[in-house]
């Protein structure tokens, strides 16, 4: 599979609607049919035709793309990097479902971010492949961002619901704060699964799918910060205002 070519040239704008305006003035409208890092269109395998099919595995595939180049440019043993990673696509190959490519997209991810942690930013609209690793790189740091607030929310609630004055008719809440995050995890995908399958038959799906995932997931940052890491009094919040842009 060629998954991996090239560099990150093109800054995609977070948002459905400005990814839609920067794929229509780079002249990408009718070209990116999706957002993996190889073309869906000539998808021959069982892994790439599943990867195309699944809105959650395209991106996954984005992301990995975007993380491996990442770590080639910044790693001292590049050689050792490809090694890792072609052992990887054999155990990748070797899952029978949706579930098994996830998770191990998902660690594999993980994995290459120890030696990239931040992925550039990208300073021009380049091919569609450049497009597509883009908003799935966006997509990437929307979540860390939200990793971060919510990590910042659980310690605040954890020392609230232990110190001296804690209220006993507030114990459910952590419990109730997690179930809040997997449910809104579920309305995420249903959302965004939407969104990818409206634009099916089109060319655009895989950035709608990840304009969709960076704005809903921005939003959910922010609800975050403004329910849990603020308080009743003047003391200052616990984290800076995240952005909803």
């Amino acid at each position: 599979m060629k998954a991996f070519k090239g560099l990150l040239t093109g800054r995609i704008v977070p948002g459905a609607a400005m990814v839609a305006s920067l794929m229509m003035l780079s002249g990408l409208w009718g070209d990116a049919a999706q957002a993996a890092s190889f073309d869906c269109k000539k998808a021959a395998s069982r892994i790439e035709r599943l990867v195309c099919d699944d809105p959650e595995l395209n991106s996954f595939d984005s992301q990995l793309d975007g993380a491996y180049r990442g770590a080639l440019d910044r790693s001292n043993q590049p050689a050792s990097v490809k090694d890792r990673q072609l052992a990887w696509l054999k155990q990748r190959d070797a899952c029978a479902d949706v579930a098994c490519l996830s998770a191990a997209y998902q660690r594999q991810i993980k994995q290459l971010g120890a030696v990239f942690d931040e992925p550039p930013i990208c300073l021009s609209a380049g091919s569609t492949m450049d497009v597509n690793a883009c908003g799935a790189e966006y997509s990437r740091r929307a979540d860390r961002e939200l990793d971060r607030y919510l990590a910042a929310a659980r310690k605040n609630l954890t020392e609230e619901l232990s110190g001296e004055f804690a209220d006993p008719e507030a114990k459910s809440a952590m419990a109730e704060f997690d179930a809040a995050q997997k449910t809104w995890e579920s309305f995420r995908k249903a959302e965004c699964s939407a969104t990818y399958s409206r634009y099916m038959g089109g060319t655009i799906r895989g950035s709608m799918y990840e304009g969709c995932w960076q704005e809903v997931t921005k939003a959910r940052t922010h609800q975050v910060w403004l329910n849990w890491l603020q308080f009743m009094d003047t003391t200052p919040p616990l984290m800076p205002e995240p952005s909803r842009q």
